[in-house]
């Protein structure tokens, strides 16, 4: 079992041991390594994933986020104590088709990790990224939320 603050050392090692290059990202190798990472067991309260993308304005400029979150939770003592998000963000230059893209999804609303990653498959804000535009950079972060 994974301990919840050595999993982005864990996800970036894996992307780097996959060909994975931040600078010039393949978003579908991206999404394959992070499906693999996502069923590593991690010692936490709560384990759960987003998907989400849109067009957000976080470092000055207008991109179009394509995120893969891992979320945690912690308890002391069998309290809640605090949330952990790891992100993998994947950034493409904003178009008309890709400003109508904006989704949010989590495990929650599915059975297994296994169905929310098949039908999130299916779905326009995950396939028309993935197959039909080039991202130009991608970083992982963790962070307290």
């Amino acid at each position: 079992m994974m301990d919840a603050h050595m999993a982005l050392d864990v996800l970036n090692e894996m992307l780097n041991e996959s060909g994975f290059d931040f600078d010039n990202p393949n978003p579908k190798l991206a999404w394959d390594v992070f499906k693999e990472f996502s069923n590593i067991k991690v010692d936490v309260s709560d384990d759960a994933l987003l998907f989400q993308c849109g067009e957000y304005d976080h470092t000055g400029e207008t991109l179009f986020h394509f995120e893969l979150v891992r979320q945690f939770s912690f308890e002391v003592d069998e309290e809640y104590d605090h949330m952990e998000q790891l992100r993998l963000t994947i950034y493409y230059k904003p178009n008309e088709e890709l400003k109508g893209l904006d989704k949010t999804v989590w495990t929650y609303d599915y059975n297994s990790k296994d169905e929310f990653f098949n039908e999130l498959e299916k779905i326009d804000s995950i396939r028309i990224p993935l197959e039909k535009y080039v991202p130009f950079a991608a970083e992982t972060d963790q962070e307290e939320i």
